[in-house]
């Protein structure tokens, strides 16, 4: 596994450092295919870096945006990650509605997986995932995909709905790990020492060379 870290010694520079990578590699798949597959996730941990992306000069009309994973809950509650996206990347970078992918959770949450799953497959079909951003739970989950992860989630689904009694939301729809793990590069976003030791558990997992390949 080829894995580059960056340690940054303040909330300042952990902005800079994150936002400078992800704009290099927008710029390079932007360069050399044309267009760029972003896939994000939420949290309070990433929201100032996507607020500060937004605000990079680059041309969004050429970058396609889509939700690694979604509380099931309405799109403008304060918790929805699309809701997030909308209110930090999207208040600053213009890009086409069409090509933004989100959950539809205003659906029952099958046809919300359902519809949600097609509609990834359409945008995938016209490239991997360039870059993913990613965290990760003190529990070792990514994306809403909480261990013990069942066999649906390293199969051949796209979408999978899942469940937590960690949070205040229960219900989540997730990529699963055939998204995850196809991206040209995953980004992990980790804040303190906790994460660190969680991380380095993760990477002794069998499954980790899946998500990481």
């Amino acid at each position: 596994m080829d894995i580059h870290h960056v340690n940054a010694q303040s909330d300042d520079e952990f902005i800079d450092e994150a936002v400078l990578t992800l704009t290099e590699r927008l710029e390079q798949h932007i360069d050399e295919f044309g267009h760029a597959i972003l896939g994000l996730s939420g949290g309070s941990t990433p929201a100032p870096i996507y607020t500060a992306l937004g605000k990079q000069d680059l041309n969004w009309n050429n970058v396609s945006v889509f939700l690694v994973d979604e509380r099931y809950i309405d799109p403008s509650h304060k918790d929805s990650n699309q809701n997030l996206i909308r209110n930090t990347l999207l208040a600053h970078a213009t890009i086409p509605e069409a090509q933004l992918f989100f959950p539809d959770t205003t659906l029952d949450i099958e046809p919300c997986v359902v519809r949600y799953e097609q509609d990834l497959a359409e945008l995938l079909s016209k490239g991997i995932p360039h870059t993913v951003t990613l965290g990760l739970g003190e529990d070792g989950h990514i994306a809403s995909l909480f261990p013990p992860v069942p066999a649906e989630g390293y199969g051949d689904r796209l979408v999978m709905h899942t469940t937590t009694d960690t949070f205040a939301v229960h219900d989540r729809i997730s990529t699963t790990m055939v998204v995850i793990g196809s991206a040209d590069r995953k980004v992990f976003f980790l804040k303190g020492e906790g994460k660190k030791f969680v991380w380095e558990e993760m990477m002794h997992d069998d499954n980790a060379e899946i998500m990481m390949e």
